[in-house]
């Protein structure tokens, strides 16, 4: 099943900065963030999940379609941790 949202969530920057809230747009396949728009640009999901330490929280790896940036995106895409 895939669905596609306009979604807020908060971000952090590869610095460990807070940079508050930010529109996303998510497309989730079988409940898993699968594509992500954030700051322009777009994200594909790489396949490795994990878990943020700090937060406990599950993530999935996404990076964008020219693979120069990466972002950690939570499983209910409530966060995103730029890589």
């Amino acid at each position: 099943m895939t669905t596609k949202q306009t979604i807020q969530t908060t971000v952090t920057d590869t610095n460990g900065r807070l940079q508050g809230a930010m529109d996303i747009q998510v497309e989730f396949s079988d409940f898993v963030p699968n594509i992500i728009i954030h700051d322009g640009k777009t994200f594909f999901a790489t396949g490795k999940e994990g878990v943020n330490t700090k937060t406990g929280s599950a993530v999935i790896e996404a990076a964008s379609d020219d693979d120069r940036a990466r972002i950690w995106i939570a499983r209910d895409a409530s966060r995103i941790w730029e890589d």
